[in-house]
């Protein structure tokens, strides 16, 4: 049966990070579809409802998958190359996920019965809780861990359209919310149907095999609760605010929500294939490639990050107007108050990568536990002060102190990755394109939307990558380079 197995096809970094580049860019062009038509057909009120669903929700898939997505990934990327070794890990680590996921979802039952906010949208909750079993049973993470970017980015994409088409088909009406909410599901999280058909093509199962599953759990728990505690805390703005306030305050936070979240995503591109490949090299290379390769990656995070900051903040009102119309301007603080989270999250992300992959497993649970008890406290002081800008802000500063601890504790790595890096002369060649976009924007803020973003950008992307290219940022120069 081996024999009839398929070798996966492992591409280079750069392909991996190009095909989660255009993953990443669908997720961020197909709303750019969806979001205007979504937020004037529902409104802010249904359209707050349903993305607090999608969040509640989301707090129990975070524990259904105890931590999968890294630990999962990081266990068969190890043993890829051992075809019997790894067939018996995804059978395992399957059966643990079957199991948690039922233990789960009945406990998703009872407090949507419980709470009162829940029990007034049950058919909504049981539409966005199928999306429990298909994000933990889709083992998304094995195709992670044989890097198939490729097979990931396709098959996402065509779910994408497809529920672009239902969602013009069946949402025409304010109270089509659950459609959306249907639709939404589909497109998210439907393709993780054909991960596990497809899964018998690079692994065999058997009852016969020798089930050892107690060896996973004292090394999956450390990722379970990193796992979960990172999830919560990255999300904590949205459930507490949907406690404190109203659904219009939600439908304004809904929105910027999702515009970070497309933001942040860009920068998710790189560092989401990054486990993988920092598992090998720290595993086989040796640690001057991670070092190397950890290098190149905050250059390019910083560049971008920083760029995409300055376009939240210059261009915060053109972007809402696009995507949302003005019933969401105000909403337009929060949004600019929101942007650092882009390059916190990014930075912070990679800082996760290298601790996993270098087996500081423990290290990284316990910075997240520390971030959520920081986000809870600050989410529920700034909130009842200031509504949706405070939970903006407690966000970017639970973000923060965290980056702020990792640093510390990876401070002697960091001072290896910091001889390859170009700090500044990007943060220089940002604030002189800030300040010249700024003053652009402030000329023609009058203008249509559209044409304050593109030339804004076009004067920020010019000033930026003129200065980079000057002063010659490593990155970028070696990118040129490579180009002739």
């Amino acid at each position: 049966m081996d024999t009839q197995l398929k070798q996966p096809k492992i591409r280079s970094v750069k392909f991996n990070v190009v095909m989660n580049t255009i993953l990443t860019t669908s997720t961020f062009l197909f709303p750019l579809i969806t979001v205007p038509y979504v937020s004037r057909v529902l409104g802010p009120d249904n359209n707050g409802i349903v993305s607090w669903a999608f969040t509640f929700v989301g707090y129990f898939s975070l524990v259904a998958l105890l931590g999968f997505n890294m630990y999962g990934t990081r266990e068969c990327a190890k043993l890829r190359d051992d075809r019997e070794r790894l067939s018996a890990v995804v059978q395992e680590l399957l059966v643990i996920l079957i199991c948690s996921t039922t233990i789960v979802y009945i406990a998703f039952i009872a407090f949507v019965f419980a709470l009162p906010r829940t029990r007034d949208e049950l058919p909504l909750m049981f539409i966005v809780g199928t999306s429990i079993w298909l994000s933990a049973c889709g083992a998304e993470w094995f195709y992670r861990s044989i890097e198939q970017y490729e097979y990931i980015t396709v098959r996402n994409i065509l779910f994408k359209i497809a529920s672009i088409v239902l969602l013009f088909i069946f949402v025409h009406r304010t109270n089509d919310y659950p459609a959306y909410a249907a639709v939404t599901v589909l497109g998210t999280t439907g393709s993780n149907i054909l991960n596990i058909l497809r899964l018998r093509s690079f692994v065999t199962f058997s009852r016969h095999r020798p089930m050892r599953i107690r060896r996973h759990f004292k090394p999956m728990f450390a990722f379970s609760v990193s796992s979960i505690t990172a999830g919560m805390y990255g999300q904590i703005d949205m459930l507490l605010l949907g406690f404190f306030s109203s659904n219009y305050a939600l439908g304004l936070y809904q929105l910027v929500f999702k515009i970070r979240n497309i933001c942040t995503g860009v920068g998710g591109s790189v560092t989401g294939v990054m486990l993988p490949r920092l598992s090998y090299y720290e595993a086989q290379e040796g640690h001057d490639h991670t070092t190397r390769l950890m290098a190149k990656n905050f250059n390019f995070l910083l560049m971008l990050g920083l760029a995409i900051i300055a376009a939240l903040v210059i261009c915060a009102d053109p972007l809402i107007m696009i995507l949302g119309g003005g019933d969401y301007l105000p909403g337009n603080a929060a949004l600019r108050i929101g942007a650092p989270l882009v390059l916190l999250g990014s930075i912070g992300s990679m800082q996760s990568q290298y601790m996993v992959a270098s087996d500081q497993e423990k290290t990284y649970t316990y910075t997240n536990v520390v971030g959520l008890v920081i986000a809870i406290v600050l989410e529920c002081i700034l909130i009842p002060l200031w509504g949706i800008d405070g939970a903006a802000l407690g966000l970017v500063l639970t973000e923060l102190s965290v980056y702020c601890i990792r640093t510390y504790i990876l401070r002697d790595f960091m001072k290896q990755v910091r001889r390859y890096t170009d700090y500044g002369k990007i943060v220089l060649a940002w604030v002189v394109a800030f300040l010249l976009a700024a003053g652009v924007y402030y000329l023609i803020r009058t203008w249509n939307p559209f044409a304050q973003i593109i030339l804004t950008a076009l004067v920020f992307c010019g000033a930026d990558g003129g200065i980079l290219m000057l002063t010659k940022e490593s990155f970028l120069t070696a990118m040129v380079k490579r180009k002739r």
